[in-house]
Formats: structure tokens, sequence, C-alpha cells
């Protein structure tokens, strides 16, 4: 099988130096446009980064626009209902990626956080909410240590 030649040698220049950031690209094109994922089947990458028309040259806008990504750092939309965009997108740690995804952004998982913030791991707030409780109980009312030492929830 014979490889093909890249038409734009900057492109070759650029995968060479950035080498994590182009995997970055590729896979989030490749996630987008394969629609194999179902949480990314309504998710696009804009034409100026995608790979299937731009080609080469979206590596390299990809580039100009959001810069080489530092180590430990990955890509995320920050409105995650949105596509893959230059103004919707940026360099985060993992954590703020983890707690920036779509679930997150409905009335079950903000009251989660303020579950968390209260003491109560998510084990315990979704076994509350999943036996009937209120979302605001599930995630403000305390624990009961005195009546059952050994168990939380």
């Amino acid at each position: 099988m014979k490889k093909r030649k890249s038409r734009n040698p900057y492109y070759t220049e650029m995968r060479k130096e950035y080498p994590r950031t182009w995997r970055i690209w590729y896979r989030m094109c490749a996630r987008c446009n394969k629609n194999e994922q179902p949480c990314y089947v309504e998710v696009k990458v804009c034409d100026e980064w995608n790979i299937l028309t731009s080609a080469e040259d979206g590596f390299i806008n990809f580039i100009d626009d959001m810069g080489a990504s530092e180590r430990d750092l990955e890509i995320d939309r920050i409105n995650p209902l949105g596509d893959y965009e230059p103004g919707n997108c940026r360099w985060v740690t993992r954590t703020v990626n983890m707690n920036n995804q779509k679930h997150h952004h409905t009335e079950k998982g903000k009251y989660r956080f303020i579950a968390e913030k209260n003491g109560i791991n998510r084990r315990c707030y979704y076994s509350r909410v999943n036996r009937g409780w209120s979302l605001e109980d599930a995630a403000t009312l305390p624990l009961s240590r005195e009546k059952y030492k050994d168990r939380l929830c």
C-alpha cells in the first residue's frame, strides 16, 4: 500500500512538531464525522477545522485558532450542546472537562453538585433520587448518622 504524500509541507511540519495536538484534532474529527458514538451524533466540527472539508488545512486552522495543547490538557466545548468551533472550544484539565458534560447541565446534575458540597456522595444522592426523593431533598437533607452508623445510605 502506497502512502499518500502530503500536499501541504507546512502540515507535515506542524504534525511532527505537535503530535499530541494532531491526535486530539484527528480524534475529534473522527468521532464527530463517523457518528458511531451516540453522544456525538448531533455534534459537528466547523468546516474550517473539519478533516473532510478542509483536509490538511483543517489542522493548520485548528492550531491557528486554538494553539498547541499543553501536557495534561484536553479539548472541551464551553457549551456542551454546541459544536466544535473556535468560539466554543478551550483547553482544560480532565476534571474540568468531565464536569462540563451534557448531563451536568440538567436539573439532576446541578443538584448533584449541591449534594457534594453538602457532604453527600454521588452514590448516596442517586440512590435517594431513584427511591423517589425530590432532587432538592436528596441533595440537601443531611445523612442520618445516628440511626445507621454502619451505613450512610
